[in-house]
Order: C-alpha cells, then sequence, then structure tokens
C-alpha cells in the first residue's frame, strides 16, 4: 500500500509551536511556584516567606524569590512574633531634642569692596621717587607712596600767593570778594591733594612746592602698583590699588534648596586646606537678590576676622551652618529681630531707629520673630511640642517608615508589643549624640514625649503585619494581596492604601 504524503500549511506548524511553548511555560511556572493557596484555606495549610509576605503556598519549600524556607502561617502568632522579633528590634524614646539643620557650602574669599582704595594721580607730571616700590607690601593710612613734579601744583600755588597779597591789600569794601578769590585758591590746591597743613606751611612761608607727595588714604595691602620712577603721568592715571583685608570677604555658593534656611547674622563655620583642623567663625552679612540661573545657587556673604593677614584672597573655603530649629521646623531667630540695621553696612546695627553713622542711609528694621516661645520653666503641650527651652519633640529618622505620601512608625505598648502609629512630621533635620550627628525629624502629631519608637526591625514587623492582613505602611486598612504569583484562584490583588500615580498610556 503506497503511502499518503499530507501537506501541512506552514501558518499551521506556527501556531502548534506556539502552543507547545505556552503549554511547556504555564507546566514550568506551576511546577516552580506551586499550587497556589486558598485565600480562606487554613492558616495551618498555609506556608509563606517571612521576608515576602505576598508568597502564600500550600506546600513547604523554599521562597521563589529569595530562597528561605517557607513557613506555616499559623506559626506567627501575636505572642510568638512578639518573643521572636524582641532579640532584634531596638527601640529609642521620642524626645524633646535641640534639633537644628547643617547647610554645607563651599566658597571663596574675597575683597572687602567696602575696604579697597583705587589711588589716582590729580596732576600731570613725572615721576621723581617711588616710596612703595612693589605690590604686597603693608602700608598705614598716611603712609606717603610717591612723590609727582608738577607744573600745574606751581601754577596753583603762583594763584594763592597772588590772592594773599590782593587779601592784605583790599580796603574794607574789597575784603569779602578778596577773600572769596583767597578761598577760591586754597580749594584748587586741596583738590590737587594738598594736605591742610602744607597749605597753611605754604601761606606762611610764601615758598613754593615743586613736588606733589600722594599719601595712602586707608591702611591696608598694596595689590597693585602701576608707576615707576621717571614715568610722566596724566590726570586721573591709577598708581596703586589698596585693600584692606580685615576683615575678609568669604563668598559662599548656597542652593536655592537650602536658601530658606539662611538669615542674617547666622553663624558660620568655615575650614580652609592650609589650616587643616582649624575653623574661623564667620557671620552672615548678606545674601544676594538673585540666583544664579546656569549654577542654581545665590551668593550669601560672610564677614571674617583677619587681624593676624593669614586669610588670603581666592583661598577656596567649606562652610557649615548650623541652624537651630523652633518646633514648628523653621529657623530660630538669630537675636537681631526688632533691631535696626544699614542695608549698605550690615556690621552697623541699633536698637533704635535712625541714620548709620557711615553712609547715613536709614536704618532699616529687622523682622521680629513670629513664634514666641513660652516663659521658661513651662511647657507648652500643643502639637508642635514647644517647651521652655525651644526643644522640638522629635523621632529618630531611623523609625519612620516613608511611602512619599505615607509616614508611618511603629511604638511599643504596655504589654511589650507594637503597633502602628501613622505620623505627622516636618523637615528632617539634626542632634548631636555622644559626638556624633544623629537625624531626626520634629513631630506634629501622633506621638507624645516618652513613647518608644522601633528604629531597627520596622520593616520585619511591617511585613508580619502585612502577611496578617493587618494595617501597615502600603495597606492602611489592613488589605494585603493574598497570591501575588497569579491569580489562579480568580482573586484579584488588593490595591495598596496609596497608589502610585497612573501610567500614562499610548
Amino acid at each position: 500500500m503506497q503511502g499518503v504524503l499530507v501537506r501541512i500549511p506552514q501558518t499551521w506548524l506556527i501556531w502548534i509551536g506556539v502552543a507547545v511553548v505556552v503549554v511547556a511555560a504555564v507546566a514550568g511556572l506551576v511546577a516552580f511556584f506551586g499550587p497556589p493557596a486558598d485565600e480562606n484555606a487554613d492558616q495551618s495549610d498555609v506556608w509563606t516567606c517571612s521576608m515576602h509576605p505576598q508568597v502564600r503556598l500550600r506546600e513547604p519549600g523554599d521562597c521563589p524569590i529569595c530562597g528561605m524556607k517557607l513557613i506555616p502561617l499559623s506559626e506567627l502568632t501575636d505572642e510568638q512574633v512578639r518573643v521572636a522579633h524582641q532579640a532584634r528590634i531596638v527601640t529609642e524614646p521620642v524626645a524633646f531634642r535641640e534639633l537644628f539643620k547643617e547647610v554645607r557650602t563651599v566658597g571663596k574669599l574675597d575683597f572687602n569692596e567696602r575696604r579697597v582704595a583705587n589711588i589716582a594721580s590729580r596732576v600731570a607730571g613725572r615721576v621723581d621717587r617711588v616710596f612703595v616700590d612693589f605690590t604686597g607690601i603693608e602700608v598705614k593710612k598716611g603712609d606717603h607712596l610717591v612723590s609727582i613734579y608738577s607744573p600745574q601744583l606751581v601754577v596753583a600755588q603762583t594763584e594763592l600767593f597772588r590772592a594773599l597779597e590782593r587779601f592784605g591789600q583790599a580796603t574794607p569794601e574789597r575784603q569779602p570778594q578778596d577773600r572769596s578769590f583767597l578761598d577760591a585758591a586754597r580749594t584748587k590746591l586741596q583738590l590737587l591733594g594738598i594736605l591742610d597743613e602744607q597749605i597753611a606751611e605754604m601761606e606762611r612761608s610764601r615758598k613754593e612746592l615743586t613736588h606733589l607727595t600722594i599719601y595712602a588714604p586707608i591702611g591696608g595691602t598694596v595689590i597693585e602698583k602701576d608707576i615707576r620712577e621717571g614715568q610722566y603721568v596724566e590726570e586721573g592715571d591709577s598708581l596703586y590699588r589698596i585693600a584692606d583685608l580685615d576683615p575678609i570677604w568669604l563668598y559662599l555658593d548656597v542652593y536655592e534648596y537650602d536658601l530658606g534656611w539662611i538669615r542674617y547674622g547666622q553663624p558660620v563655620d568655615v575650614r580652609l586646606e592650609a589650616y587643616p583642623g582649624e575653623v574661623f567663625r564667620g557671620t552672615v552679612v548678606f545674601i544676594d537678590p538673585f540666583l544664579d540661573d546656569k549654577t542654581r545657587t545665590v551668593r550669601v556673604r560672610v564677614n571674617l576676622k583677619n587681624s593676624d593677614r593669614r586669610l588670603k584672597p581666592a583661598m577656596y573655603a567649606s562652610a557649615t551652618i548650623r541652624v537651630p530649629l523652633e518646633p514648628d521646623g523653621t529657623p530660630r531667630p538669630t537675636g537681631l529681630e526688632g533691631k535696626y540695621i544699614c542695608p549698605m553696612h550690615p556690621e552697623v546695627v541699633q536698637e533704635k531707629p535712625g541714620k548709620c553713622p557711615i553712609c547715613e542711609m536709614p536704618l532699616e528694621p529687622v523682622p521680629a520673630p513670629r513664634l514666641q516661645l513660652p516663659p521658661r520653666g513651662k511647657r507648652v503641650p500643643d502639637a508642635t511640642g514647644a517647651d521652655a527651652k525651644g526643644k522640638v519633640l522629635s523621632v529618630p529618622v531611623s523609625a519612620v517608615l516613608d511611602t512619599g505620601r505615607r509616614r508611618v512608625v511603629y511604638r511599643k505598648t504596655k504589654d511589650g508589643a507594637f503597633e502602628l502609629a501613622e505620623v505627622t512630621l516636618g523637615p528632617r533635620a539634626d542632634a548631636q549624640r555622644d559626638g556624633e550627628l544623629i537625624g531626626y525629624y520634629p513631630v506634629f502629631s501622633g506621638l507624645s514625649d516618652g513613647d518608644r519608637v522601633v528604629v531597627r526591625g520596622a520593616f520585619l514587623l511591617d511585613s508580619q503585619r502585612q502577611i496578617e492582613g493587618m494595617p501597615s505602611l502600603l495597606y492602611a486598612e489592613g488589605r494585603g494581596p493574598a497570591n501575588l504569583h497569579g491569580d489562579h484562584g480568580g482573586h484579584a490583588p488588593t490595591e495598596p492604601a496609596s497608589p502610585m500615580p497612573a501610567e500614562h498610556k499610548h
């Protein structure tokens, strides 16, 4: 009998292959995960993983996620969980603490702009002698810098002598007019840089000066020198630039997310690579009114004492601004509130309104603190936990479980169990403990002074609560997924209490 050859279409072969692959995959998954546990099954017949409570199987074995041995759900009674976790759980008290926010940043030293003098020639002439002949030298106010021969000076002195002669010979009727000529001649010499003492000596001796000596208007360091002996200069030519380096300025770059913590008058700890281990103390004196669009930072100016001249312009520095917090998590007043300061000279601080003694601008008031602490020795039992010393009711950062929308802690009860507590917290801050910085949150609601909260082991407790279907971090109403490995029983997974935003679909 001759065989019959049956030709099978190619598309049929493709679909047969796909069916074989799907059947094999399903069989493998069932073999790997095992039969899913019925949500209503007896707890003695349900096996779960202590690290992955969503795993619930009908048979013992290993967790398909982490490989740990599965345990019967019935073994995890409240008392057994309490005993099993006690050795691994660490608690700390909720208490009133001195909290602060540390803002760390970097910057660079620079000249004090208000203490830099540009010295220019007031006359045209020839430089005959240079007394200060190199940069970097320290000068005092009134030190002579350079001597310039100037025909213009000779002409101005001649006018002075003629005015003196006319005034001495003037009749009483002409004396007022001749006096005005004399005053004009004196003023001209003053504008050329001649001192009043020198003018008085000219009038007494009637002896002309052929050279104009220029003196230092301020004390400081010569940072620029633009002349040499024998050089001819014109009126207005730059001769020297002198900078007083005490105090010196430090410009810090503060990121915009830290800017809200910065206040005028705050102390600043400054460290420089040139002096390892040393800390220099400065004060915030100005905050720029604009932000650098490229770096997203704002320049903050700090005044630093520099009487020994150890701090040099252009040195790089790192700075720490420690900001004590109010009970509501805001920066504590610096002590200047209610006083009056000069916007141009912030070091000028007065108790009463008036004018700046330096620039005569009106002094502006510093805003008063918006939160007054209670009298010393009393505690206010409010939600913020303010007390007489300004301490803040706080909880360790390590105790807080955070989804981004909801924060919870586990609080120890009187009978040794642990209960879930939802909390409202302020911005993260720090406190000093045993020489180290420990992170804390200000507590606005949910906890009281003296409560003990879990700082190590909270995730294990939360995992156990998810296994038991009790309220937990993700499931505020106590609902939890019965089986996330596959919904063979027709039960849809329960959605978390705080779902993530819906994914955008095209």
